[in-house]
């Protein structure tokens, strides 16, 4: 049977003969305790600072190579992750708009399918009228006064409404 420090069923280590075995220690660092200089005080007070072993910064190296390659290798996936759910969402978006637009429009086609309409609406937009029916169109001279004002207004350049707009601001 070889020495070594393997561990007794009790759960103590056995003492070996080899100078390099050392009793394990709990925990992950070591403790370094630094001594006052003998001209000062001596407070009999020992500061002690606790290191950690190389052995777990490497580890902690390690873990920190690993967390900066993952976040470098999903980064861009996520992003075009995200992306491509906004794309998705505008997408629908647009497909529900022209669903409601096909809706709209297969209305207008029941519409115009139906004769009486468009007898209505040849009558009202071009004024023809079936043999034997009497068509009444009613023309005015234009000198009414809302009638008037609103042909004006629409019949107005965007220049020359500003330019009214300063001079009525003007007059106040």
């Amino acid at each position: 049977m070889t020495r070594d420090s393997r561990k007794t069923p009790t759960g103590r280590s056995r003492a070996t003969s080899r100078p390099s075995a050392r009793p394990r220690r709990s925990g992950t660092g070591r403790t370094t305790s630094v001594r006052t200089a003998p001209g000062k005080a001596a407070t009999g007070t020992r500061a002690v600072r606790k290191t950690r072993s190389p052995r777990s910064m490497r580890r902690l190296a390690v873990v920190g190579a690993l967390i900066v390659f993952l976040a470098v290798v999903i980064a861009p996936t996520v992003r075009s992750y995200l992306s491509q759910r906004q794309q998705v969402a505008k997408l629908q978006a647009q497909v529900a708009a022209q669903q409601a637009d096909v809706k709209s429009l297969r209305a207008e086609k029941a519409k115009w399918s139906d004769p009486k309409y468009v007898e209505a609406q040849a009558g009202q937009r071009l004024g023809f009228a079936k043999p034997g029916k009497t068509l009444t169109v009613y023309v005015t001279d234009g000198t009414s006064g809302a009638g008037v004002a609103k042909r004006a207004n629409q019949s107005q350049t965007w220049y020359g409404t500003l330019w009214r707009s300063v001079v009525s601001s003007g007059e106040h």
